[in-house]
């Protein structure tokens, strides 16, 4: 059994360029759709290099206590291919990474041999 630290950190740091997820989504993919803010916390606490890919469920970015600098996630998503507007707001219609359940399977399967 995978820690749900674990499987954070495997499913956030599969989010292709370009793309971002919500917190929720996490948590629905690790298969605790009630721990959103469970995801938050493993994610303030480091786990995955690509934290900032992670956003609110309204596409707003809420990561920033998390980041050393004011406007460091925007610039980020910025670098990765999202568009992030002035409100620092994402379009999850556009840029929300939907992967298959087989995708998900896969890359928790990996992340329990590692």
């Amino acid at each position: 059994m995978q820690s749900f630290e674990k499987k954070v950190a495997a499913l956030t740091d599969a989010i292709p360029d370009g793309k971002v997820a919500t917190y929720g989504l996490i948590a629905v993919l690790c298969g605790c759709p009630r721990h959103a803010r469970h995801v938050g916390r493993a994610l303030g606490q480091g786990v995955s290099q690509q934290a900032y890919k992670v956003v609110g469920s309204s596409g707003r970015l809420t990561g920033a206590a998390s980041f050393l600098q004011p406007g460091l996630q925007a610039e980020l998503l910025r670098l990765s291919g999202v568009w992030v507007s002035e409100k620092e707001t994402v379009d999850l219609k556009k840029y929300l990474w939907q992967p298959t359940p087989e995708q998900v399977t896969e890359i928790l399967k990996q992340a329990e041999t590692q």
